[in-house]
């Protein structure tokens, strides 16, 4: 099975995930939107939240022969806050290597988790999490905001995603 990319309105995934999923003649297809788990700030505690990995985009797993049945099924039903990421005119997959990449980040759930690091000398290293082995892709972290800035490529563009990383050796200064 190949991932293409669906492109939607951005905070609206779940909304267009749960129409396709209502509407019986798309049941021959898997639509899903990959997410992340990062703490948000409210009233002075971090609150755990799940959010989309990549906003206004949701992916469907299907056959290469069938990629052009599912396109017709979204024009036919009208389905217009949803269309396939085209390439050159033409619908193209996510490559295996891009495919991989987000099943080695994502759990069962298909939710990204957060990942454990550890700064040694302006290095960063993954102690534990879905970052494992993918420490090549980390461009920039924030302990402050728990962000780890990430670069991550699908059909061959380079989205910046920001995922949830805690520092594990905090130096604590007595004062």
């Amino acid at each position: 099975m190949d991932w293409y990319v669906l492109r939607t309105l951005c905070g609206k995934e779940e909304v267009v995930l749960s129409i396709l999923k209502k509407m019986e003649v798309f049941s021959d297809f898997e639509v899903f939107c990959p997410k992340r788990r990062i703490g948000w700030r409210k009233s002075g505690q971090v609150v755990s939240i799940i959010r989309p990995l990549f906003e206004g985009y949701l992916f469907v797993s299907v056959n290469k022969k069938d990629i052009g049945k599912f396109d017709r099924l979204l024009r036919v039903y009208k389905i217009n806050v949803v269309k396939l990421v085209r390439s050159a005119g033409s619908l193209v997959p996510i490559s295996y290597q891009e495919r991989t990449l987000l099943q080695g980040l994502m759990d069962y759930g298909r939710i990204v988790e957060v990942s454990k690091i550890e700064r040694t000398e302006e290095k960063i290293k993954v102690i534990d999490g879905p970052l494992l082995g993918f420490e090549h892709m980390i461009k920039k972290f924030s302990s402050r905001n728990r962000r780890i800035t990430v670069e991550v490529p699908i059909l061959e563009e380079k989205k910046i995603i920001e995922l949830e990383g805690i520092l594990i050796n905090a130096k604590k200064e007595n004062v």
